[in-house]
């Protein structure tokens, strides 16, 4: 009997290290080609932050091509330090969409996956617990569009020039409302600058994907061309964007998406990601 006890211990000893691992995160693969949008908040002297920036580098290693991931530096966490430690990884309109259009944020780290407030959510931005579930459900939806996009850079002024063509998916057949708009990001990869992490401060972090501006009309998208609530085929063309002195133009990317621009609904529909030269 002594004997039996103790191997029931040890059952139960077994199952409760088992049920304390994390399970990895998967997602099911779908056959579309929709392609979804994390838009991670994020700062330099969040210490957990890392983590959401490992588990997103993780799903897009598993599905490659088919999550874009935007990092976002703005509210509490952001701020670059007194001491000149911090590279300044924040801008303007990360700020206006962290504050005003997507958040405020109020824990780290969170992400709004394709700007869509899921069942059983009250805001945007989600836990990272969740992000692979969410994720799962959006990749698996068809685009109401598709979307191609060419970049040219010219070094001698440092000068950019990008074009996205968008045309209605064969997919898609229901009416659109006529506040459906296009933003356009330029991030930039590999930016090396302080960052506080669960091991302690690391002067040599790699930043990922960092939004360094939307250069869009408007932080909020502008509104495209709708007839008879079906979207005509169009073509947004930004000529001569500047890129600012101390980016890489070499690790700089051109991120375009297609959303809705309500007060209720700002879901993202589908997006595109293309190497800036």
């Amino acid at each position: 009997m002594e004997n039996i006890k103790k191997i029931i211990g040890l059952v139960i000893i077994i199952i409760s290290l088992v049920s304390c691992e994390e399970i990895p995160p998967t997602i099911t693969p779908c056959q579309t080609n929709r392609v979804v949008l994390v838009e991670e908040f994020t700062g330099v002297s969040c210490v957990n932050c890392p983590t959401g920036a490992d588990k997103l580098e993780l799903l897009s290693t598993q599905n490659p091509g088919k999550i874009i991931s935007v990092g976002i530096h703005a509210g509490y966490f952001s701020t670059p330090s007194s001491t000149n430690l911090y590279h300044e990884l924040r801008c303007a309109d990360g700020i206006n969409l962290e504050a005003t259009y997507l958040g405020p944020v109020s824990g780290y780290p969170s992400a709004t996956i394709n700007r869509k407030i899921f069942d059983g959510e009250n805001e945007l931005p989600t836990n990272l617990t969740k992000w692979a579930g969410y994720i799962n459900t959006e990749i698996c939806n068809r685009p109401i569009a598709e979307l191609s996009a060419t970049s040219t850079y010219n070094s001698q002024d440092s000068t950019a020039s990008v074009t996205v063509n968008m045309t209605p998916s064969t997919y898609f057949i229901d009416a659109l409302p006529e506040n459906l708009a296009l933003t356009i990001m330029i991030t930039e990869n590999n930016i090396i600058g302080y960052q506080l992490t669960p091991s302690g401060p690391d002067s040599n972090y790699v930043h990922k994907h960092v939004l360094r501006d939307i250069i869009t009309t408007d932080y909020t998208g502008d509104v495209l061309i709708t007839k008879g609530n079906v979207l005509s085929p169009q073509q947004k063309t930004i000529s001569d964007y500047k890129i600012p002195a101390g980016w890489d133009p070499d690790n700089c990317y051109i991120i375009a998406f297609i959303h809705y621009k309500g007060d209720n609904n700002k879901s993202i529909q589908q997006a595109i990601e293309i190497h800036l030269k």
